[in-house]
């Protein structure tokens, strides 16, 4: 299952984001065919919500875009998750919703301010390359605005099954959730702030070279 991407831009006098998805397909042309084997489900659905699996599981933006949603300020993306209670599942799958997005405002942040110091390439005393250490700071600040983002993103939907993997020697009944969250453009621009001051506020030295 993909998460669809965020791609965060810059702009003067505030910050604003765009959610872009693009599908590249290729072939060459004149190349042979060939037959591609589909590997069966190493499971059996049980059960499963009402009205079966929905486009938004494979591509939530271009479902949002022909249900009509607003996706001029919104952006849509999934989390999943699995657990031998459904409950926990779709709670654990709205948290993985939560996660991403932290993770891709914290890493967009990170990377600009990066950029803006003009230390993307150089190196400290102890070899470590600026790169690495800003993986690691991407890491930590994630973790602290997901502290921060307890509310904010809207469940639109929710699907889930119950799986059973006994044929595989795998447990006879796991609960697969998925849900399809909605974020204001306003939420995430916020978000962008507030990792920004975090991460000034961890290192004073770091707002006086950006």
């Amino acid at each position: 299952m993909k998460k669809s991407n965020l791609l965060f831009g810059t702009a003067s006098g505030a910050v604003a984001a765009s959610l872009v998805l693009t599908t590249v397909l290729s072939a060459c042309g004149g190349a042979p065919v060939q037959k591609v084997e589909i590997e069966e489900p190493k499971f059996k659905v049980l059960d499963a919500a009402p009205g079966g699996r929905e486009a938004w599981l494979d591509n939530p933006s271009l479902y949002a875009e022909k249900e009509g949603l607003d996706i001029k300020n919104n952006f849509y993306f999934t989390g999943e998750a699995k657990s031998a209670d459904k409950r926990m599942a779709c709670e654990n799958a709205y948290a993985d919703a939560t996660d991403d997005l932290a993770k891709q405002v914290s890493a967009f942040v990170n990377t600009s301010i990066a950029r803006a110091s003009s230390d993307s390439t150089a190196q400290d005393s102890s070899g470590v390359s600026s790169v690495s250490a800003s993986q690691t700071e991407t890491a930590r600040l994630s973790s602290q605005l997901s502290k921060v983002l307890v509310t904010g993103l809207n469940k639109k939907k929710q699907y889930w099954e119950q799986r059973d993997y006994s044929e595989v020697q795998g447990a006879k009944s796991i609960y697969h959730c998925w849900v399809l969250t909605e974020v204001s453009q306003k939420k995430v621009e916020q978000l962008i702030l507030k990792a920004e001051q975090i991460r000034f506020k961890n290192d004073p030295n770091l707002k006086q070279k950006v």
